[in-house]
């Protein structure tokens, strides 16, 4: 067969395809043997509040920086997320942020928190005492206060150095170092008291689970349960009041008591424990951290739940100034009820407790509210007595963490960036148009192999068509 002479146009189409398809080749020749560059960085730079770097709004954290991941995301790597931080964030904050870098995205940040590297650690002196050295070191502000405080309220208040040191003959944990926007935090580790613990009461429901509950944690427990007024009931070999013996002193009742005793007891450096009606003990008003002003009723049926003190009755607290809200239950009428309020009096700490029956949790509770009835009367004599109810924390974790937040999120998160430098031109933006489309081109393989493979195959068609091979 005699191959047809071609027209021109034919002829120029032919040609055409032929050189696009070795042009499509070189390409993907050169893609092959050319490294990847890099893409354009994200350098937009996302304005967080204060709420959204707060453990409490860790949700939506979580979503703000899955949506900014998303946005920064290209096919291929590197990526970049820059955030202005105007608060240091909070322990769960900073460790989310810090796993973005475990997705290969590059986190920068701006610092406008205005904190320091400020650091705190608590030490327990070796011997019998108890006593607790404190040091902090990276307050550099002169102008602003250096203030110490634990659980029961302030410590001590100084101008600022860039380090200091106290010897505490008792703390309260959380202790807590604040100078400004800074702020470092740490738990006490301090030894178990050896002193007893002495419960006044009468006898009843509330009273004897309590001595319960509080046996079951390990206290040493003395008690007297008041019959009438010369006839008591005694658990232990119950003593006169003293530091010596006695770390912490519970009331559970409203009946009459040595209110001058207590309370120089108290400001000796022992602690004290008004628990349910104990609160209405006019006698004690002038050391009490709150005032009890109604009592609210028990929500029916909250026992078998997984919030049951809302099944207890107890009393409308309102904290006196000064004194330290522990904990608050959520109500039905829009803010939340304290439920366990603390005060530093004297070398002491008084804790109220709003409970009025707080036996029911245990005898009618959940299978776990044994152990959560123990476990809150466990906590109270711990916050009481100056001592952790749980063990401190270890030293598994390689970040400093709540004793040095700043430097927590420096080894989190690298050091800050200037905010000039956050959005400067670099290398990465100022790419041509040949390296973007080369870049696209990488990204869509399968894009060339189309090309050439539809060019060879226009072309073949084409001189089949007119005869040729």
């Amino acid at each position: 067969m005699t191959p047809n002479v071609p027209n021109p146009v034919r002829s120029r189409l032919e040609r055409a395809l032929r050189t696009t398809a070795l042009l499509a080749l070189a390409v993907a020749m050169y893609l092959a043997s050319r490294p990847s560059g890099p893409l354009r960085w994200q350098d937009t730079v996302r304005q967080w509040s204060v709420a959204d770097v707060t453990d409490s709004n860790a949700t939506a954290l979580t979503t703000t920086v899955v949506r900014d991941v998303i946005a920064a995301a290209g096919d291929t790597q590197p990526r970049r997320v820059t955030v202005a931080l105007p608060a240091v964030p909070g322990p769960r904050a900073r460790a989310l942020l810090g796993a973005v870098g475990g997705a290969d995205i590059a986190l920068r940040w701006i610092d406008r928190t205005q904190a320091s590297g400020l650091a705190l650690s608590a030490t327990l002196v070796a011997g019998p005492s108890g006593a607790v050295d404190v040091r902090v070191a990276g307050a550099t502000n002169a102008s602003l206060p250096l203030v110490l405080r634990d659980l029961g309220g302030m410590l001590d208040s100084i101008p600022n150095t860039r380090r200091a040191g106290w010897r505490l003959a008792s703390v309260s944990s959380p202790l807590r170092a604040l100078t400004g926007a800074s702020e470092a935090r740490v738990t006490a580790r301090q030894s178990a008291p050896t002193r007893r613990v002495m419960v006044m009461a009468q006898p009843g429901w509330e009273s004897k689970f309590v001595v319960a509950a509080l046996e079951e944690a390990g206290w040493q427990v003395d008690g007297s349960y008041r019959l009438s007024p010369r006839a008591a009931i005694t658990v232990g070999a119950p003593a006169r009041l003293d530091t010596a013996r006695y770390a912490v002193v519970v009331l559970l009742d409203s009946m009459s008591v040595d209110a001058t005793g207590i309370a120089r007891f108290v400001q000796q450096g022992g602690g004290l424990v008004l628990g349910g009606d104990a609160l209405r003990i006019a006698a004690l008003t002038s050391i009490s951290p709150v005032r009890a002003t109604s009592t609210r009723g028990a929500v029916a049926g909250a026992l078998l739940t997984s919030a049951p003190q809302r099944g207890l009755e107890a009393w409308e607290l309102v904290a006196t100034r000064g004194a330290s809200v522990v904990r608050s239950d959520s109500s039905d009428h829009g803010h939340a009820d304290p439920v366990l309020v603390a005060q530093r009096v004297g070398a002491g700490r008084v804790v109220a407790s709003a409970y009025r029956n707080s036996w029911r949790w245990r005898m009618e509770g959940t299978d776990d509210g044994a152990a959560e009835h123990r476990a809150w009367w466990g906590g109270v004599l711990a916050l009481a007595a100056g001592v952790p109810a749980v063990a401190g924390d270890t030293l598994a974790d390689a970040y400093p963490g709540e004793a040095a937040p700043f430097a927590d999120l420096v080894a989190r998160l690298g050091g800050p960036v200037a905010a000039d430098r956050a959005v400067a031109p670099n290398r990465a933006t100022a790419r041509s148009a040949f390296d973007a489309l080369m870049d696209r081109l990488r990204a869509a393989p399968g894009l060339l192999f189309m090309v050439i493979a539809l060019a060879l195959l226009g072309e073949w068609a084409s001189r089949r068509l007119r005869g040729n091979r």
